[in-house]
């Protein structure tokens, strides 16, 4: 029932809603433009959604500067960080299963972890102490075939602060995150992914392999686009892997923010602030940054930034309006201010 609804209004509520948005549409769309222009982006898709149905998406640019072939709107994008809110929707759905708890700790689920007292919570905070990639380890040219095999690569490593104590950004503790999702649910992590999120919300286009409708991947320089080097994404399957499209990343906006897919419980406790051991808030839930606009509203963001890919995703969840933009251009320069400024649009 959750699947064909958020399917149907997908496609059907979209039309009678734009209707009613023109005015907004060719100002964001002008945007848009614009910062293609200004940052030299190939290709990009935007999507923006109100309650349960798209009122905006479209395609802009080419996907491959060699060919001209044109950007549509079910190309695939590399959406880096952003696999960060599939790995916190997959956690999120096995706590409401109650096969794992926000609070379990990690030795209970992955007994030969060195660092057993850090919390699922902890990991999908960013508050666990494990170290993100160096700038060195950015380009990954060795091949690991799962999350739990790619623990091996920072698992020994001293923790930077203990756990709880600070708040620092990890992909690496999203891999442990991905890891106990294999252990929990005896799949591999993009297996478990699938069964989790991505076939209960229709996300066809979302894999973690490229395939014929895949970008070219770029990345910036000060010249202009250039192809990007080769990455092997398998040392962070569940923190910055994915390829997806806009309509993709849209439907999980949209379960996220409201509907059937998660329990009120959990959609409160992804958009509820941590803090450190000292009582400090990190604005960060459960993978979310947490924001407040101008008018006091609240708003949930996270950017992804990897090679050959830049991918923005925001979210009201009391509004249940979201804004995603991805491109094939890594390190492209926009963020959250971007979004928003397409997002109060769609709120006046």
């Amino acid at each position: 029932m959750l699947l064909a609804a958020l399917v149907s209004s997908f496609v059907s509520r979209a039309s009678c809603l734009q209707r009613d948005l023109t005015a907004v549409i060719d100002a964001s769309r002008l945007q848009v433009e614009e910062l293609l222009e200004r940052e030299r982006i190939p290709g990009c898709v935007l999507a923006v959604t109100i309650a349960d149905a798209a009122v905006w998406h479209e395609a802009f640019g080419v996907a491959d500067l060699d060919t001209e072939a044109a950007v549509s709107p079910e190309t695939r994008y590399r959406i880096g960080s952003l696999t960060k809110l599939l790995t916190a929707a997959a956690l999120l759905r096995l706590v409401d299963q109650e096969r794992l708890d926000l609070d379990d700790t990690v030795g209970e689920h992955l007994e030969d972890f060195p660092h057993g007292a850090i919390t699922l919570r902890q990991l999908a905070g960013h508050l666990s102490g494990i170290r993100h990639y160096s700038e060195a380890e950015f380009l990954n040219t060795t091949r690991y075939e799962s999350a739990t095999d790619s623990l091996k690569k920072f698992a020994s490593d001293p923790l930077l602060a203990p756990p709880g104590e600070k708040y620092a950004y990890s992909s690496y503790g999203y891999d442990v995150l991905g890891a106990v999702i294999e252990r929990v649910t005896h799949k591999r992590f993009e297996e478990a992914v699938r069964e989790l999120v991505l076939v209960p919300l229709a996300m066809t286009s979302t894999s973690f392999a490229a395939d014929a409708r895949t970008a070219a991947f770029y990345d910036a320089s000060e010249s202009g686009p250039r192809t990007a080097p080769a990455n092997d994404l398998s040392d962070r399957y569940p923190a910055g892997a994915a390829l997806s499209t806009a309509g993709d990343l849209a439907r999980l906006l949209m379960a996220m923010s409201g509907g059937g897919f998660l329990s009120a419980e959990a959609r409160t406790e992804m958009a509820r602030s941590q803090r450190t051991a000292d009582g400090s808030p990190t604005n960060v839930g459960i993978a979310w940054r947490l924001g407040t606009d101008a008018s006091g509203r609240t708003f949930l963001h996270h950017g992804g930034a990897v090679t050959g890919g830049r991918a923005f995703a925001l979210v009201y969840p009391a509004e249940r309006v979201s804004v995603v933009i991805v491109t094939n251009l890594g390190f492209a320069r926009f963020d959250q201010k971007e979004a928003l400024a397409i997002a109060e649009r769609f709120l006046e």
